[in-house]
């Protein structure tokens, strides 16, 4: 299973008008081209071929120095307030953590095309699996569909979360077009419009379903020990993750009971093993889906290890701190870490080398279903909280009203520190930033110390070159 995702797909997607990612590969790129799907083994291929699509420095993967985007592991940590540039860095990333992108930036192209390019190969496979839909192959064929299904929704409401100004569940403002068709034939013809926000949650939730009647026609993953494939168990947290975006808070319980009772918290050492331990084979339950590593994927060296350019802001190491257990483990985080110029850093140890990136975990299940009860006035919130701590080796507590969701904010914060969450939640709830270490003289590189909840940089524009190839889409305001 290791090498899983390394598996080749009788594919190769070199662009499509709407992820084209300059004018040069669009006048480049042919008219025409067939995927050769000639038989259920390719079709598997295939399958393994699109998963492969995470491992991607515009995903997933973090190699040091180099400024790719990260869209989904390091960059929505590093662009909030839990990491501070360190002085001294190259900078490559800066453009980003001070929101100073605009349409030509390359990371913003990269975040915009990945999740397409993943989208596309979902839909190849869906056009070609029908056909085993039926005899010795349908169970199987079922549970592939099932698969891509949910690969389609996560990828979507993954860009939604960087171009969609908002997450309203009936929001009528515009996130991105939800692409559910492929053309081999005219592969640059489809030139799709921007769906309303309402509109992506629809199909969202409607593959999220789909995926799940699809496993429960062909039964769930098999060989998923090492966490690597999607099942419904995984599928389950999408849509709560999906849910606590759009508020849609009794959902987002539901669905995390379900998730929770098929694969439960661990203590403090099951939480540490998820990122320390030495195999990858067999993860301790916290991890309910993980990308794997395959002896490259490096997914936080911008915000891991010593020699991040990243370091932890000093609130929320005294926070790390005051709370001890499984958040203070040396295997966690690393403090007082000599830097240059004869300073000292707080770094964290989640991904400092070669790892596998967790997508979903059951920590991130646990507190979604705390904040969901306290927005709904339910005193359990208060147990799942406490639960949550108490699997960490942290104080519990008796907070109620205001002062519990703070708690499970700040909670949060610590427990999904370095994950890819950050920045999401800061524009799910208040669109601001307030930097108290910021410049040369907090022992900083950054100089954007503020960026106000009316700043067009909440919603990502539009590469310039997918506009100008796709006369249907509407760049964001302001750009």
């Amino acid at each position: 299973m290791k090498n899983l995702y390394k598996k080749t797909a009788y594919l190769s997607i070199l662009c499509l008008t709407l992820i084209c990612s300059c004018s040069k590969e669009l006048n480049t790129n042919p008219d025409s081209f067939r995927i050769e799907i000639k038989t259920f083994e390719d079709v598997k291929n295939v399958l393994y071929g699109t998963y492969s699509g995470f491992q991607s420095a515009n995903y997933y993967d973090n190699q040091a120095a180099s400024g790719n985007p990260s869209g989904w592991s390091a960059l929505p940590d590093l662009m909030g307030d839990d990491f501070v540039e360190i002085i001294g860095t190259l900078g490559n990333w800066n453009e980003m953590s001070e929101m100073e992108y605009d349409p030509d930036n390359g990371a913003v192209a990269g975040i915009f095309s990945q999740p397409y390019l993943i989208i596309a190969r979902v839909n190849i496979l869906l056009k070609f699996l029908p056909t085993y839909e039926v005899g010795d192959t349908k169970a199987e064929a079922m549970r592939i569909k099932a698969q891509a299904l949910a690969i389609r929704a996560q990828a979507h409401f993954d860009l939604m979360r960087y171009i969609a100004p908002d997450f309203g569940r009936n929001s009528s403002s515009l996130g991105i077009p939800y692409v559910t068709t492929f053309d081999p034939d005219k592969p640059l013809a489809y030139k799709p419009a921007r769906n309303t926000v309402k509109e992506c949650y629809d199909n969202i939730y409607a593959d999220l379903n789909g995926s799940l009647q699809a496993f429960r026609a062909g039964g769930n993953t098999t060989a998923n020990t090492s966490r690597y494939l999607i099942d419904s168990t995984v599928v389950y947290a999408m849509r709560t993750r999906v849910n606590y975006y759009a508020a849609q808070w009794s959902d987002a319980i539901n669905d995390a009971n379900i998730a929770l009772a098929l694969r439960p918290l661990t203590n403090a050492n099951g939480y540490v093993d998820a990122f320390a331990t030495t195999s990858e084979t067999a993860p301790s339950t916290e991890v309910y889906w993980a990308i794997p590593s395959d002896n490259f994927l490096r997914p936080g060296l911008a915000t891991n290890g010593n020699t991040s350019t990243y370091r932890v802001a000093a609130d929320l190491v005294a926070t790390i701190k005051s709370l001890g257990g499984a958040y203070s483990d040396p295997r966690i985080m690393a403090f007082n870490i000599p830097d240059v110029g004869n300073t000292l850093k707080s770094a964290l140890y989640k991904y400092p080398a070669i790892n596998s990136f967790k997508v979903f975990r059951a920590g991130e299940m646990m507190l979604i279903r705390a904040e969901a009860k306290q927005k709904l006035g339910d005193i359990t919130a208060l147990d799942d909280l406490n639960n949550l701590r108490t699997n960490r080796g942290v104080a519990t507590g008796t907070e109620t009203g205001t002062a519990l969701l703070d708690a499970i904010t700040l909670l949060r914060r610590v427990e999904l520190l370095g994950e890819g969450h950050r920045w999401f939640d800061i524009k799910r709830t208040t669109k601001t930033i307030n930097r108290a270490e910021c410049g040369a003289a907090s022992n900083s590189s950054s100089t954007n110390c503020s960026i106000a909840s009316d700043s067009k940089k909440w919603a990502f524009p539009i590469p310039f070159s997918d506009v100008k190839a796709n006369p249907n889409l509407v760049q964001n305001p302001g750009y």
